[in-house]
């Protein structure tokens, strides 16, 4: 069995704390269980830090804006304010505002110039202002004809006017390509200082490269920057030429919505669901798609990984359901991803059924027992590709922030 993820890249997620300033009410907006969260805070006394923390994670863009600006006009030179810019910086980051969110890490490193996962994120965000944010020229609902590759969902595109066909990733913050597709797209690498951690959790240098123009379907960005990795790594190890890419999270969400159907149908900018599909919900933590399945009656949250294959539980998952961690059997599993391979700890379980709009059955179901990548310490597992195929036809909408499953 082989384990891959494209690329979980840490962007701004340390939490300033529960302790620091509790006037503010930073402690209960201090979370990664965002559908709670967004209960909690549609009763009456909840902050506006927490007000603008759930809009944001939810892609209530405008509300969230507004309620995060008043926090730092309201509490300037806090620990809400820093928070506040934190949130700012990442929502700007995944609809691909590239010079907001370098704002919002400037004014984070005046407040606290030690802060560890700023500094991290500095030489990144500095490339990517350089250049124009990302933006969507032109876009109308597209049906395209999908592949399956490898286990990975790749759907064709026109990079910088040359045809090629990338594979559709929510598990990746920024999108990829390998160096010897940024030759064959002619385009030009910048360095930087800044390392993202993929399922292996180490670090990996990241170049970035600026695609001028790109079309997946009938939807034209510009300015779109990629990740550029080595040929070596997975995904890219075991893929052809122009086969060596990935759409990543800024996007995806540019694309509005999406649906993988049966016989390789993927429609772009699809309407809203059937009344009988069944809605499953969706948040962003962070930069990271996240949602929920039950098992037993139990819910709990799992990050949405398309580019993951297949979907691996981890210790937050053993802690829920000690009982049924007995029925397994103790295996070492050879983790592969951007970062290179990594051998961990599991235990195997013979099968595993949960619930995601429908059941889906992950058999064997592997328990990876040290939390490894970014967001394994909070949720219970990576949902990959497997286990969404067997919901065929689903539509993610990142306008709705819904998972719709519909009857076949």
């Amino acid at each position: 069995m082989r384990f891959r993820n494209s690329l979980t890249c840490i962007l701004l997620l340390a939490s300033t704390g529960a302790s620091a300033l509790a006037s503010d009410n930073l402690g209960l907006c201090d979370t990664h269980d965002w559908f709670q969260m967004r209960e909690r805070v549609a009763g009456a006394g909840a902050s506006l830090l927490c007000k603008g923390a759930v809009d944001s994670s939810f892609e209530k863009r405008v509300a969230a804006a507004r309620e995060l600006n008043a926090v730092i006009r309201q509490m300037p030179h806090t620990a809400s304010s820093y928070r506040a810019h934190e949130l700012l910086g990442i929502m700007y980051f995944r609809e691909g505002r590239y010079r907001k969110a370098a704002a919002q890490l400037d004014r984070m490193l005046e407040e606290k110039p030690d802060a560890d996962n700023a500094k991290a994120m500095h030489s990144l965000f500095t490339v990517l202002a350089r250049s124009p944010d990302m933006t969507v020229a032109s876009s109308k609902p597209s049906t395209l004809h999908s592949e399956m590759i490898e286990r990975s969902l790749f759907v064709p595109v026109t990079a910088n006017g040359i045809a090629g066909n990338y594979i559709v990733d929510t598990g990746a913050n920024l999108s990829i390509m390998s160096e010897s597709e940024s030759r064959r797209l002619g385009l030009k690498l910048e360095a930087t200082s800044t390392k993202v951690n993929g399922i292996t959790g180490v670090g990996a240098d990241v170049r970035i490269a600026m695609v001028p123009d790109l079309w997946v379907g009938k939807t034209h960005l510009k300015h779109v920057p990629f990740i550029v990795s080595s040929d070596a790594v997975m995904p890219f190890a075991d893929l052809t030429e122009g086969h060596q890419g990935v759409l990543g999270i800024p996007v995806l969400i540019a694309l509005g919505s999406f649906r993988v159907g049966n016989e390789n149908r993927f429609d772009i900018g699809v309407g809203s669901a059937s009344t009988s599909a069944r809605a499953v919900p969706l948040a962003f933590d962070g930069a990271t798609p996240m949602t929920r399945m039950s098992l037993n009656g139990k819910m709990l949250n799992y990050t949405l990984d398309t580019g993951a294959d297949p979907t691996y539980l981890g210790p937050v998952f053993a802690e829920a359901f000690p009982e049924l961690m007995q029925t397994g059997t103790k295996k070492d599993r050879t983790l592969k991803g951007i970062s290179g391979n990594a051998v961990e700890g599991s235990i195997v379980l013979p099968s595993v059924k949960l619930s995601l709009g429908k059941e889906v059955e992950l058999a064997p179901a592997t328990v990876l027992l040290r939390a490894v990548a970014p967001g394994s310490e909070w949720a219970a597992g990576n949902l990959g590709f497997d286990l969404i195929a067997q919901t065929i036809p689903v539509t993610i909408d990142f306008r709705t922030m819904q998972l719709s499953v519909e009857d076949r």
